[in-house]
């Protein structure tokens, strides 16, 4: 029982150890980089164009509305905290598969089938679309203390553990034995993915690594 509880800790180790000073830490700058900007540039657009089409409403509504129109500010970075994660996942799914593959070498893993990153892409569409419409609906869990905290790491959590788990083993087996062994091991698949809401701008290569060497260990 304990092997199978240290083996997602073994893999978070080996994923954060590999994209901080190991051999994914060039395309975790990258990732880093063009995430955080395309996040403040979203944070932005939605704070100048998108803020003033809500109307104001009546009641707790409009004095919500008017404190964050007050406090503009605090609302890009609120804003940019829910678009985070789904942005994070949509630029970092383009080197999901360029990362999982140095990996495989590391472990000795036979290589798995590497997509194009014009289908990383559309992976990456596809893992962030639901992230998104979640972490939007449960915006005003935010302003209520602990609870947003604890929501947006477990919400956030489950979905990246779920997809980045998905990529890293369809490039070994079916989709159907993937989902299978992904629905077997969900706690373990959780615990990666938890560790991977903490750092959003790098969390698909983390994911990368970790779920790479979650899926070898499970088969194993």
């Amino acid at each position: 029982m304990w092997v199978m509880r240290a083996k997602p800790f073994a893999a978070i180790s080996g994923g954060l150890k590999d994209v901080f000073g190991g051999r994914l830490g060039g395309w975790a700058f990258l990732c880093f980089s063009v995430a955080l900007t395309a996040t403040i540039a979203a944070a932005w657009a939605a704070f100048r164009y998108l803020w003033p089409m809500i109307p104001e409403g009546e009641g707790w509504w409009q004095y919500l509305w008017t404190v964050a129109d007050f406090f503009g500010g605090a609302l890009i970075v609120l804003i940019a905290v829910v678009l985070a994660p789904t942005i994070s996942m949509i630029v970092g799914s383009v080197l999901f598969d360029v990362a999982a593959a140095q990996v495989e070498k590391d472990v000795a893993l036979p290589a798995g089938r590497l997509v194009s990153p014009l289908e990383g892409l559309a992976n990456g569409f596809r893992i962030g679309w639901l992230p998104l419409v979640l972490n939007i609906l449960s915006l005003p869990l935010l302003f209520v203390p602990v609870v947003n905290l604890i929501w947006f790491l477990a919400l956030n959590g489950y979905l990246m553990g779920r997809e980045y788990f998905s990529l890293a083993a369809v490039r070994r087996m079916p989709w159907s034995q993937a989902r299978s062994l992904r629905a077997r091991f969900g706690l373990s698949v959780f615990f990666v993915g938890l560790a991977c809401s903490f750092i959003p701008f790098v969390a698909p290569l983390v994911g990368a690594s970790a779920m790479t060497r979650l899926v070898k260990s499970l088969q194993a």
